[in-house]
């Protein structure tokens, strides 16, 4: 068993891949129009594109608790920071209702799944995703790691 389990915060939606693809062709259809203006500016806006592309960040749970928030290019870390977390009493999965604002004033409505560390009346939201199968699997991951319990909420609602 590993020492450590790794939380995805990009993969909140299976559709990012895609989109992340259709954002990079965008930049390099910018780029092709704004070389009739500079070379420079276009190359600026593909480097935009392949960041945008390739940047993730990740939550690393230790079974020492010793975490940490890694930030990847490509699937390579190019900067960690320490996540400052409290050790949970227990982990809650359940299913939650968020809003979405637009600056238009329009508002999105969805459900996601989530994964929280609770200590006391305190929490830390460890992953939101709209996929329960996967959110419960990496809870019950952190909870065998760290050996708290975990409640599945899905029952009650």
């Amino acid at each position: 068993m590993k020492d450590y389990v790794i939380i995805n915060q990009n993969s909140k939606n299976e559709g990012v891949n895609i989109i992340s693809i259709l954002v990079l062709l965008v930049f390099v259809v910018i780029s092709i129009i704004a070389s009739n203006v500079s070379l420079l500016l276009s190359f600026f806006f593909v480097c935009v594109g392949v960041f945008l592309v390739g940047f993730s960040d990740v939550y690393r749970i230790n079974k020492d608790f010793n975490n940490e928030n890694l930030y990847r290019f490509f699937g390579k870390v190019f900067w960690k920071t320490k996540l400052s977390l409290e050790f949970p009493e227990y982990i809650s999965v359940f299913h939650a209702s968020f809003v979405s604002r637009d600056d238009d004033g329009s508002e999105d409505r969805y459900k996601e799944w989530v994964i929280r560390f609770f200590n006391e009346n305190r929490h830390f939201t460890i992953l939101q995703h709209s996929d329960y199968n996967m959110v419960l699997e990496k809870a019950n991951e952190l909870g065998t790691l760290l050996d708290v319990p975990v409640y599945d909420r899905s029952k009650d609602q």
